[in-house]
């Protein structure tokens, strides 16, 4: 009797375990991939299919924030001076953006475990790794110049820094006003 009570249990669990899928725990109601917990906690719904959007204009899609850890409503989360897009989660380089046009993990230093670095390899054939400097906004530079331009011209929108002091009064260190 008891083998016959084993065996109903484990058959039990064997039908729920198929009919009840993995995503039941981690759900994701509007199917864009992103779990209806952190799309709560970033202010984003979980009825409409949003990956595809770019909230804070960063140029990493909501569903590249969630796959980065980073956040969706800020263009940099970690106020590195270095946008979302242009972090490299995996050290691997390619940045975060070029890594979600290449359908490379982002935070996966290897997608296809080949021993070859995602930046190291030619995803498209056109006989430049995935990690050469591109120049996405066709201006002549590539795009960690661009970035770097826009740090050091400062935040023209913030007025002041978080220490209080007015951008036209800040110490620079002897490195000039900037």
């Amino acid at each position: 009797m008891n083998s016959t009570i084993k065996r109903l249990v484990g058959f039990a669990i064997l039908v729920i375990a198929l009919v009840v899928p993995s995503t039941a725990l981690a759900r994701d109601r509007d199917h864009d991939h992103m779990r209806d917990r952190w799309e709560k906690k970033h202010g984003l719904s979980t009825r409409v299919a949003n990956g595809h959007r770019d909230r804070d204009h960063d140029g990493l899609s909501n569903l590249g924030e969630f796959r980065s850890h980073t956040d969706p409503n800020d263009p940099d989360t970690d106020d590195d001076c270095i946008a979302d897009d242009d972090e490299d989660a995996d050290d691997d380089g390619l940045d975060n953006g070029d890594e979600m046009r290449d359908h490379t993990r982002v935070r996966d230093a290897d997608t296809d475990n080949d021993g070859v670095e995602d930046g190291d390899e030619d995803a498209d054939h056109d006989g430049t790794v995935n990690g050469e400097d591109r120049d996405d906004n066709d201006d002549g530079e590539a795009d960690d110049e661009d970035e770097a331009e826009h740090c050091e011209q400062g935040d023209d929108d913030a007025g002041e820094h978080e220490d209080g002091d007015d951008d036209g009064a800040e110490d620079h260190g002897g490195r000039g006003e900037g």
